[in-house]
Formats: structure tokens, sequence, C-alpha cells
């Protein structure tokens, strides 16, 4: 009775367990775990690991364990005194979720703020932490349902769904790793979108006319600003109706999108689900005759607002719902636009409030309200998801969607709502980053600057700087607000935000690496400190749990306009600041003084950081060299990926595939032959060596001494141009020395797909 959640050609396993009955009940045995299941007096199931260790169990007593008490069921789960609670999508508040109470109820909570209120986009999955275990708890139900997380109950959580049957998922893993591996395999993995959709979006609401959207474009490429997608606000459609475009406003969408199709930049356009009640549109006739919406038992369709129609609604739970859908988006291939905006669609009627009689079809199930609602957004983004690949087949789709469920990830990245322009939206925007890449949804990101309110220059500075390592970089702002792009906020936000944008893009590889990585396995782009050291204090407290590991290799620290100091918790190991190659030794706490122009990035000894040169486009070529940043210090290892960019030929093995792996130990470099067929544009490979013991290295290559320089990359260098702006030139020299790089060496050499090895 649960269909949508589960990936396609997920089967129960067959074999590789053992079942044996006990005088309590049954054994169930795998290869990771353990599972008691105890019959009498009570149905209780406890799971243990290989070595005997409980993980979880059912909290005993009568009423207690799994349980149905009117017309509800109940999952009752002992809590250990330190277990903790990490994922569960959207919600609100700190990444440990322990003493929360979560209601699982899509919702459009506008200006969000109090962790009691549901969100636009939950997941019934977390990670389970305990001392020095973890597991994997994935509720496969999608009705309305309430976690109590221990909120009042300091011996037990409990889980209380409306309807549906009382199903989930135990997973064991010996990692985060591993257990968000298990989970996708069962929720679906995030396909690899197309290269584009990595860089920057820039978006408000709304750009029109036709000429507003082409001077933004420009100006971006005049000013040498990267960008990859501008969007269009629902005030492109006409009276905000889908499958509609204003031609008052947008007279030749099909010129504007090929204009800027030229500059590599694409469209996003928005759609929400409603369909308005007017008779001279089209798509309201044929959604009646072709009896695609939601109804109540009466037969009759349901009306509901969103602003400002009346409209019906599609019903996406019905095959026949999604494939009406995907004929009507045939507007926006014809008007060339890429990229499909999915809003409102928790549906946004009434506070997200639906009657309960409301029936859906649930490809034929015919289930009502509490069971199908929280699925709607997810399969609007279904729909939208084969549109695209109906209508531009050669192309990969992206669809970014408001509202989802678990399994959104098959379909659409995910952004965070309309969140306010204050420093507190900023730092808890990486905690909702963490949350949603910990449910399995790693395509995320929120709207940088805040989309509600004002937004003070230095505010957004500091947030272009940390969005510039979400998975997911757009810019968006609210209806008749102040202008939000670069330039908007002056000279000097102008140039500091450009370097960061500069920054993502020379990063494209290691993105897409990590991209590639994320649609194989389920890990999560952006991740917090406790996915690498879940049982460490520090990485749950206040302080420190905004920090962020960019992939396996980089640490960003967002800061606020005020914050003039900032306290980073850093792992064992040593640690590079980027900014000046200056070592730290981890395990401890570190102060960092704050400038306006940097925020700290570290990069951890045994790092491997592929980049390139600076493009204005994700689209456009990669360039001559493949520039490999090395900190030594410790071994390392970094996968390497690169495709066409876009279209399905990687899946036909159109790809390049290759390790890069320091051994320091060894004294070597590997690069293993790469796997594909797929030949970047790359003819050299420039491995630039970050730390002090790297910069008397000689090197070998092919048997045969390796010429090297002494060099000083910076990655990211606003003061250069912010110098010509700033007056005081003892404050610039002074800032100068205090950035000043440590030696570097870089050595060159061919780009080849053969297994290459340096040697010192």
């Amino acid at each position: 009775d649960q269909p949508f959640l589960l990936a396609d050609g997920i089967q129960p396993i067959r074999n590789g367990y053992q079942l044996q009955q006990q005088p309590h009940g049954y054994r169930l045995e795998t290869t990771a775990l353990i599972v008691d299941i105890t019959t009498k007096p009570q149905w209780i199931i406890r799971f243990l690991d290989k070595q005997g260790r409980v993980l979880q169990e059912d909290m005993p007593g009568e009423g207690f364990g799994t349980s149905f008490h009117g017309g509800r069921h109940h999952l009752f789960k002992s809590l250990h005194p330190n277990e903790r609670f990490l994922g569960l999508g959207e919600a609100l508040g700190p990444i440990d979720k322990r003493g929360m109470g979560i209601t699982m109820n899509n919702t459009d909570t506008y200006k969000y703020g109090d962790p009691r209120l549901p969100m636009y986009t939950n997941v019934p999955f977390y990670i389970g932490v305990r001392d020095s275990l973890l597991y994997g708890f994935f509720y496969h139900n999608s009705t309305q349902a309430y976690f109590n997380l221990g909120q009042s109950t300091p011996d037990y959580m409990s889980i209380t769904g409306e309807s549906g049957s009382a199903d989930y998922f135990f997973i064991g893993g010996k990692d985060m790793a591993s257990i968000l591996e298990g989970y996708t395999y069962l929720t679906g993995r995030m396909p690899l979108p197309p290269k584009w959709a990595l860089g920057f979006h820039q978006s408000r609401c709304s750009y029109f006319p036709q000429q507003q959207v082409s001077w933004v474009g420009n100006t971006f490429r005049t000013k040498q600003i990267p960008l990859d997608g501008i969007v269009l606000d629902a005030d492109y459609l006409h009276q905000y109706q889908p499958f509609r475009i204003d031609s008052s406003r947008f007279p030749n969408m099909r010129g504007l999108s090929d204009e800027l199709k030229q500059q590599r930049i694409e469209l996003i356009a928005s759609v929400n689900p409603g369909i308005a009640v007017d008779s001279s549109y089209a798509a309201y006739r044929d959604a009646l005759q072709a009896d695609v919406l939601l109804k109540y038992p009466t037969g009759k369709p349901v009306r509901a607002a969103i602003w400002p129609n009346m409209n019906h609604y599609v019903d996406f739970t019905s095959s026949r719902g999604r494939s009406w859908w995907s004929k009507q988006m045939k507007f926006l291939a014809d008007a060339g636009i890429q990229g499909y905006w999915n809003d409102m669609n928790e549906p946004a009627v009434g506070g997200s409030y639906l009657p309960a009689n409301i029936q859906f079809d649930m490809d034929g199930t015919n289930q009502f309200t509490l069971s199908a609602k929280n699925l709607y957004g997810m399969l609007m983004a279904r729909g939208s998801y084969e549109a695209a690949k109906l209508h531009v087949p050669k192309r990969r789709p992206f669809v970014l969607t408001r509202s989802g469920f678990a399994g959104v990830q098959r379909y659409a990245a995910v952004w965070t709502g309309d969140n306010t322009a204050t420093s507190e939206y900023l730092l808890k925007g990486w905690w909702l980053n963490h949350q949603m890449g910990l449910s399995g949804i790693p395509f995320v990101g929120d709207d940088i600057g805040g989309y509600i309110g004002p937004t003070s220059k230095d505010l957004y500075i500091r947030w272009m700087q940390s969005g510039a390592f979400a998975p997911f970089m757009r810019s968006h702002k609210e209806a008749f607000a102040a202008a939000n792009e670069p330039w908007a906020f002056g000279e000097e936000a102008e140039i500091i935000t450009r370097s960061y944008i500069e920054l993502r893009y020379r990063l494209a590889p290691y993105w897409y690496s990590l991209f590639r990585e994320a649609s194989k396995t389920g890990v999560p782009m952006v991740r917090p400190l406790s996915y690498y050291h879940p049982h460490e204090a520090n990485s749950y407290a206040a302080p420190f749990s905004y920090q962020s590991w960019i992939g396996s290799q980089l640490m960003l620290v967002p800061v606020t306009p005020e914050q003039r100091q900032v306290d980073v918790w850093l792992p064992e190991g040593n640690w590079y600041d980027v900014h000046t190659d200056q070592r730290f030794t981890g395990g401890k706490a570190h102060r960092f003084e704050t400038v306006l122009h940097h925020i700290p990035l570290l990069a951890k000894s045994g790092a491997i950081i592929p980049m390139q040169r600076l493009n204005q486009s994700m689209q456009d070529a990669n360039g001559d060299t493949l520039y490999v940043h090395v900190y030594t210090g410790a071994n390392g290892e970094q996968l390497f990926y690169d495709d066409a960019g876009d279209g399905w030929n990687y899946d036909q093995g159109d790809f390049h595939q290759r390790l890069i792996r320091y051994d320091e130990s060894n004294r070597r470099i590997i690069f293993d032959a790469a796997t594909g067929i797929y030949r970047p544009s790359y003819r050299y490979i420039a491995i630039v060596w970050h730390g002090q013991a790297a910069a008397t290295r000689s090197f070998r290559y092919q048997q045969q001494s390796l010429s090297s320089l002494t060099v000083e990359q910076k990655w990211v260098d606003p003061l250069t141009g912010l110098a010509q702006l700033y007056f005081d030139v003892a404050y610039v020299n002074q800032l100068r020395a205090s950035e000043q790089m440590l030696p570097q060496r870089m050595c060159v050499i061919p780009f080849t797909n053969q297994s290459i090895e340096i040697t010192w």
C-alpha cells in the first residue's frame, strides 16, 4: 500500500541470511546485523551488530513496542542516554534532533524559524548515533507522522503514523557513508545533472520584461562575473497560469533563450501545480476532459487558491496525471528553457492544509490525503523530470523543487524555501544543507542573501562567500525588494563576491567529481563535522556545528558580518589555510581573525584538489591544464571524473574517471589509468605542492628528472581588485603581509589516460 518511496527494481533479499527459531521467538542473522524477535508475551525487536552490541531495541511493556491505538500505529523505541538523531530532511534546529518533536507534513512555512513547525521537505529517515555505534532507520510510510525524539520522554522515542502500515527498514553500517549508501539503494540516488546546473544561478521575484532578462545576462558577461542560469519566477506566465507565457512581457521567449544560450546561460522557469479555473484556459479544459485532477469522493474536482488564482490541482500520484503534466510542459522546451522550477508544490494552499477526504489515485491504490499529501511535491518533480526527458531527450534534466519526500533526489535538486535576510539564516542554512545531505538529498542549497527582507552589503558578501560552496548556488530575492545582483551592493561587494564565484568555477573538476560520487553512492557533497566524527562532542557544539566538509578534502567555515573572530574545530591531523598555506594542528580549536574579503577555508594534509582555469560558464571548455593541488603531510586520495557535461553518453562509457593517490610514505603520487573512453581537453597536468617539505623536492617522472619552479598560486584573491578601491595604502599593505603565501612548487607533465607516477 506504499508506492513511490522505493527506487525501481528493489527486491526482497532471498538469500544471504539465516533465520532460526528460538525459545523466545526468532533470530535473524545477516552479514552485518543480528535481529532478535521476541513474540511472547509481547512482540519486541532488538537490532544488534555482529559483536552482539545493541543498536536499537523496542521499548518493552504493555502498549509499547509496535502498537495500535485509535486507528493510528505507534513505534516505541528505547532511548540510550547518549543517543543522537541526524537527518529527517528539512527539520529546523541543530543537527542533533535529540529532544525534539518533528511532524512529517510538507508545509509552506513562509519566513520559517520556529523549529516546532513542519517544513517544505520532510524525510522519515534518520541516522542514529550511540556510543561508538551507528545505524540508519527509514520509516517506510508517506503518511503524516510525528517523530518524538525524546522531546518529553527521556526513556523512549516514538513514531506515530496517522495511516498506513507500521513498516520500516533498519540499516547497519560502520560509518555514515555505508548507511547512506544503504538508504539510497532503497530510495534511489541523484542522477548526474548537467554540468551547467553546478554553476551560479541569479534569480529574483521577478525578472521581467524580456529586455530586463537580456540586460542581466549581458551585464554578467560584460562584468565577467561567471553565470550559468537566470531564473524566471512566476511573473513570466500569463495570469500566473502554467503553460501560458505572458506575451506582453516576453514577446519572443525563444529568441531570448537562444540569445542567452549564445552566452552559455540557461533559463530556468517557475511553474506551480495549480490549473486555474478559467474557461479561456486550454489546460483547464483539457485537464477536465482528461480526468487528471484531484477529487473529492463525490467526484467533484478540488478547488483551492494559490495566489492569485482559484485552481484545480493535477493528481501527480496518478500515472495518467503525471503523463498529462509532462506533455503540457512541452511549452518550456519549445521556448528553449532547460531548467524546470517546481514551486508552491506542498501544495501551498491555505497554509498547506488539505481536507482529509481528498482522493488520490496513488497509482491505482486509491488513498486519501493523510497517506498521499507528502508525496505531492516529489511526484510533481517526477512529472517535470519525465517531461524534460520526453521533450529534450538528448540533454540531462535540471529540476528544482521546493517540496519533496524520501526519494525526491531521483528527480530534483531542492532549495530550502523562503528564508530571511539575517545572519541567523545564513548559519542555519548550513544546518539544513547538512540535514538534507544526511537524508539522501545531496543537491541542495538555500536562497543566498535571504529571500525575505533587506540584505545589507556585508551580509550579502558573507552569504555569497559560503554560498559558493553549497551544492546548489542561487541568489534569490522577493518581489519589490532591492536588487540582489553582485554589482547591486557596490564595488567592494562586487569584487569580493566575483572572486568567490570565480573560485567555484575554478573548482569545477573537484565539484563535478563530488557530484559523480553522490550519483553513484548517495553520499552528500557537503558534510557536517559529524559525518566523519559522529562520536566527537565538538561536532555538535554550537560554535562548530555550522562548519562544513566540502567533499573529504576541504573544511569551510561560514562567517556572519558580526563575527570579527571565529572559532574553528579541526579534526585530528594537520591542516592548511588555503589563503596563506599556514599549517595548523588538528584535534583542537583555533581562533581565526576574519576580514571582510575572506572566510576560513582549510585543506587537510593529504588533500588532493583538482582545479582548472577560470571560465565564465560551466559549459565552457576546460582549458588545456588540469591543476592538481596537493597538501603534503599525510597520505590521501581523490576521485577525478569528467565527461561532456550534458547528454547521456556517459551511461555508455563516454567518461573519464581515475583515482589520484598521494603516497607520502613511499614518496610518490599516482594517477591511476583512466577508465572510460572520454578524452578531456586537458593537455597538461600541473601539480602544485603545498607545504614546507615540498619546497625543496626534486621530482622524477618516467625515470627522468622533472623540472619544477617556485610559485605563489592563490585560490581566491579579492585583495588585488580591492587594492584599487581602498584608499588606505598602509591598510592594504598590512593585509597583503598577513596573506603572504608560503613557497609552493609546481611541476608540469603531459595529460594522458595512462597510469602516471611521480616520485621524489
